[in-house]
């Protein structure tokens, strides 16, 4: 009981005094400790207690991971800011960690123009490691052609092949391409619909899942990509507009389609650690030089983090 006992006297009287200064020391939260045994000494009491030591911890490692890629994609977001009747979409991919870095419109579909050749090339060469299909020497070139100089002549060949919009959307399938589609009509490969995000990833398939011959194949006719296309456009711009960064594997693409023009650029950088893609969808009445200045300056903004 809280009171004591009035009228006991002699050792009793003490103990009970023992008691009730223990019922009325001041309250302590138990809540978070564990049960002294009785038989235990009590802990000493200071009037000043130190607090606890922390123990120092890193920063998370993620968030010293992706500034570069970050900031190559909001400097292409920026030139697209300054630019009306231009809408860019860009994505670094930085191999060694894994993190992708998407700019405002990364995620968004735009035609893929002769991107898509490099979707069809993936598909072939995956079905030859299958065993589904062998290429002769002449099949081979046309590979080596529809990448290097961005020859339609022979994608329209590999694609009339090997299957059409299938060679897409298989190649969708085996990289995990989120954000991509075949084209409406079969017959117009260039209409493949891709995103940033998904070129990309796509390169990592390449990097990572070829067969090393196949990897071979398509990353020499990348980096040997040609000033002029088999078409007599001037590919040398974005990622290999002159002078062009060391080793870089580029896949150019560009189309005229109703009121718009699409330029791209994508590739590998700075030994193939970075997969960068820069797309493009211009109002026409701009013309193809203006767009190939804003792409440039885009993809010149990019490379400044990147390269260092």
């Amino acid at each position: 009981m809280r009171g004591g006992l009035r009228w006991v006297v002699g050792t009793v009287v003490a103990v009970a005094v023992v008691v009730a200064l223990v019922w009325t020391l001041p309250d302590r939260d138990l809540s978070t400790r564990s049960i002294t045994p009785v038989a235990a000494a009590p802990p000493a009491v200071s009037s000043t207690v130190a607090p606890p030591t922390p123990t120092p911890t890193a920063p998370p490692a993620e968030a010293a991971i992706g500034v570069v890629a970050q900031s190559a994609v909001d400097a292409v977001d920026a030139v697209d800011d300054a630019h009306a009747g231009v809408d860019l979409g860009a994505a670094v991919l930085d191999m060694e960690t894994g993190q992708v870095a998407l700019g405002d419109s990364g995620a968004d579909p735009f035609y893929a123009a002769s991107v898509a050749k490099l979707l069809t090339v993936v598909d072939v060469l995956h079905r030859v490691e299958t065993g589904e299909l062998t290429l002769t020497d002449t099949q081979t070139d046309w590979i080596e052609q529809a990448l290097r100089v961005s020859d339609d002549n022979a994608m329209n060949r590999l694609w009339e092949t090997f299957g059409g919009s299938d060679t897409v959307a298989d190649t969708i399938d085996l990289a995990g391409l989120t954000g991509s589609a075949p084209p409406d009509d079969p017959s117009q490969w260039g209409e493949t619909t891709v995103t940033a995000a998904d070129v990309v990833t796509l390169y990592r398939y390449v990097l990572d899942d070829l067969a090393p011959e196949h990897r071979d194949l398509v990353l020499e006719a990348l980096r040997g990509a040609a000033d002029t296309a088999a078409d007599g456009f001037d590919q040398a711009f974005g990622l290999i507009a002159p002078p062009r960064p060391d080793g870089v594997a580029a896949k150019q693409g560009w189309m005229w389609i109703g009121s718009e023009f699409y330029l791209h650029t994508t590739g590998l950088v700075d030994d193939d650690r970075y997969a960068v893609a820069v797309l493009s969808r211009h109002t026409a009445s701009l013309s193809s030089a203006v767009a190939r200045s804003v792409v440039d300056d885009a993809t010149g903004a990019a490379l400044d983090p990147l390269l260092g």
